[in-house]
């Protein structure tokens, strides 16, 4: 039984802890180099000394990424909702004799409570690797991060990629029918400006907003029999609880009908090789809580 009580983040929790093996099996370059253009985004808040805290850390990439700048005098600590993850995460750092370095801890992101960990310590940086626009809350997760974790002039770091076409045509066939996403649908293709919406009255100031290209060959999804489109589809609905959580909610002939459109959809936007293409991009944001 998961120990958060918001449905959708144990839906989450319950998601990346089965998946947690294959995840870190199949983590590739492209994880690695999302990390580290993350943490080099954060410039002089994390370098030799920092104190980093890394949010939805999963089994750890960015927290990695950011160890190998703090050096022994510096510290890392990530948190996130899957313990399964973190149990990989741990292993890992103590293969690589990174345990004094870097640490992880099971906690919500829009619950956190660092103080038994560190008490009266404030981070120069705050990073969250290709997570934030599933958090339920927000503004919870500002206000922790500018009255309880960061230092005035410290950063907070995030970042997003996109854009995923199947999940794009899938909010736009499923909302017009009566499905209310987790999240702010905007997400998937007006990344970079929701990114910087997050800071919006807040205390923190955005100082850079950028993408670059993942890669050099376009990500693709094959929709070029029934039979690949059918898999394309479960993938969508069973392993993307960030986008379809409350789908089941609706009656099946609604979820038929969704259904029905969505494989039109992707199959009309293929090209004549059948597959959905685009190309894959990492926006980022930084931004800096002012100083009081």
């Amino acid at each position: 039984m998961s120990p958060f009580s918001d449905p959708y983040v144990a839906a989450l929790q319950s998601f990346y802890n089965a998946t947690s093996e294959k995840y870190t099996a199949q983590s590739s370059s492209f994880h690695n180099q999302s990390a580290s253009h993350l943490v080099e985004a954060a410039g002089p808040a994390i370098q030799e000394g920092s104190w980093v805290l890394d949010l939805a850390t999963g089994t750890g990439n960015v927290a990695f990424a950011s160890a190998s700048k703090v050096g022994s005098a510096g510290r890392v600590i990530g948190i996130d909702i899957s313990d399964q993850m973190l149990a990989f995460a741990a292993q890992r750092a103590q293969q690589e004799n990174l345990k004094d370095r870097v640490q992880f801890f099971h906690q919500d992101v829009t619950n956190m409570n660092l103080s038994e960990h560190v008490p009266l310590r404030r981070f120069d940086a705050l990073t969250c690797g290709s997570a934030i626009a599933m958090f339920p809350d927000h503004q919870a997760v500002l206000r922790a991060a500018s009255t309880q974790i960061l230092k005035p002039g410290g950063v907070f770091v995030a970042d997003m990629h996109g854009t995923h076409v199947p999940a794009r045509i899938f909010l736009e066939v499923a909302i017009p029918r009566g499905f209310n996403p987790p999240f702010d649908a905007a997400w998937i293709d007006k990344t970079e400006e929701c990114l910087v919406k997050l800071f919006d009255n807040s205390l923190f100031e955005v100082k850079y907003t950028g993408a670059r290209d993942i890669g050099s060959e376009s990500m693709k999804w094959d929709v070029s029999s029934v039979e690949a489109t059918e898999k394309l589809w479960m993938s969508v609905v069973d392993d993307s609880p960030w986008l379809t959580f409350g789908l089941q909610n609706l009656p099946r002939e609604v979820i038929a009908e969704i259904k029905e459109e969505w494989v039109k959809s992707v199959v009309q936007h293929s090209g004549l090789d059948g597959y959905l293409s685009c190309h894959m991009k990492q926006y980022v944001v930084v931004a800096q809580l002012r100083p009081t």
